[in-house]
């Protein structure tokens, strides 16, 4: 099974993802319910290796935290860009579940595909896009800003193709700690 790490998007943040998600003929949109932030992708993994990354992911023990997205940009060249994402601030307690859940899964003999981690939200996948309207839209959505999120936990989620483009299913979850920001209030 084809298998990532990440954190789900709530549904306000991804009602609002969608609503920047026109202008731009030449680029296959995201659906909705496959927003998310990739932590660490694995890639095919059988069945027993699922089991194994999911006993590490019980035992990760990091605090919740909370995050916005921000701005729009693309992966690739100006001339051939290939993803259309909403960034995600750097937020230190992110970098931190990433390093964790990375470094740890090395540890135990996987091979998480290998790049500088850059947290965004994927909203579109680019055909044959035309320059000047791509930089258009960066500009109208330059200012773009999500409301602020709780992240409490990440996931295991498998990844199958279709005619329409990825689909993603979580397949496990796992709850950070609460942190002493939330204490107190009443939930």
């Amino acid at each position: 099974m084809r298998t990532f790490l990440g954190i789900s998007i709530p549904d306000g943040v991804k009602e609002q993802l969608t609503s920047i998600c026109y202008g731009l003929p030449d680029v296959k949109w995201v659906a909705e319910e496959n927003f998310h932030i990739t932590l660490v992708f694995l890639g095919e993994q059988n069945f027993e290796d699922v089991d194994r990354i999911s006993e590490f992911c019980s035992k990760i023990s990091i605090s919740d935290f909370d995050l916005e997205l921000h701005s729009v940009s693309f992966f690739g060249k100006q001339k051939s860009p290939s993803i259309l994402f909403a960034g995600v601030e750097r937020n230190p307690a992110l970098i931190q579940l990433q390093k964790a859940l990375d470094s740890g899964l090395r540890k135990r003999g996987f091979s998480p595909e290998r790049q500088d981690y850059h947290p965004h939200v994927t909203i579109g996948r680019f055909k044959n896009a035309r320059a000047e309207k791509i930089s258009i839209y960066l500009e109208e959505f330059s200012n773009f800003s999500s409301s602020r999120f709780s992240v409490s936990e990440f996931h295991i989620y498998s990844s199958k193709s279709s005619a329409d483009g990825p689909i993603y299913t979580i397949e496990e979850s796992f709850s950070l700690f609460p942190s002493y920001k939330n204490y107190g209030k009443t939930l």
